[in-house]
């Protein structure tokens, strides 16, 4: 039988093959703001890992929000594939465990009304030691700083968890806040979620609650308006792809994300490469 050690690290390189570039680990009694959702989803939890998918900087910085919206469906895609995978690999060790949404589905109900994951991944993320908190509100990443998506996982196993950082890895530059186009920050991670929602969720749920007041209240002009105009279109997209963001500025002005290429280079050192090792052999039958 694997130790706590042995099953933390063969957990993480299992991540770390399968779309993860961070992993950390903090014990669920770690986390008492998320205490009842964590339980509700799974009772004998004891440890929960976060992962996180790099972004593509070039593609969250075109002036083509297509390609930055593509991106995004493919990082979120990575982080979620990688917290399914290893939620496989420990239950197939006898460790309940369950993966938990990036971004969607999430709680419609009152008083979420979908606002509110049922663990805040940042959160997690700073107590597991991934990063710290930036001034966009953000988890701002030695590695890849704020130009990442991230998802996880609790488990039963008693996984071995990660120490916080003992840094403040933001620089606190203020050029997330001084470049927000909605205006929606300003700064030590207070943002105005209103101000927020209106330009990345743009063609999102408001959009489609105004659309339908539009379409009972309007007149025959503005009916035809509401149906044949872009914007039902560009909701059909989101729609169909799930992803509604419209704004990558906090993400991409962050000059930490600029240093992630050098990062990238380092990820072959020694200690990465035995993890990713680990991995291999963590799937080969015993």
């Amino acid at each position: 039988m694997m130790g706590s050690s042995e099953m933390t690290q063969r957990a993480k390189s299992v991540a770390l093959e399968h779309g993860a570039d961070l992993v950390g680990v903090v014990k669920a009694e770690d986390l008492p703001e998320h205490e009842e959702g964590i339980s509700r989803i799974l009772a004998s939890s004891e440890s929960v890992m976060v992962v996180a998918s790099r972004h593509s900087l070039a593609a969250i910085r075109s002036p083509n929000n297509q390609v930055a919206q593509f991106d995004t469906v493919h990082s979120y895609g990575e982080a979620e594939r990688a917290a399914h995978r290893t939620a496989r690999f420990l239950e197939s060790k006898g460790h309940p465990s369950v993966a938990i949404p990036a971004f969607i589905p999430i709680d419609m109900a009152a008083p979420k009304k979908g606002m509110r994951g049922e663990i805040c991944w940042r959160r997690a993320g700073v107590r597991s030691g991934l990063g710290s908190y930036g001034e966009n509100g953000l988890l701002i990443t030695r590695e890849f700083g704020a130009a990442i998506r991230i998802s996880g996982l609790v488990t039963a196993a008693d996984l071995e968890a990660d120490l916080p950082l003992d840094e403040d890895v933001c620089d606190h530059c203020m050029r997330c806040v001084e470049g927000c186009p909605a205006k929606a920050l300003s700064g030590e991670g207070k943002i105005d979620k209103k101000r927020c929602g209106d330009v990345i969720f743009a063609y999102g749920f408001r959009y489609f609650q105004r659309m339908l007041k539009k379409i009972l209240e309007g007149n025959s002009t503005a009916t035809r308006e509401a149906i044949e105009g872009t914007g039902l279109l560009e909701m059909w997209q989101t729609f169909m792809t799930g992803n509604y963001y419209y704004c990558f500025h906090c993400q991409s002005q962050c000059p930490a994300s600029a240093l992630y290429p050098r990062a990238r280079e380092s990820q072959d050192s020694d200690a990465h490469s035995s993890l990713l090792r680990d991995s291999r052999e963590a799937r080969e039958p015993r």
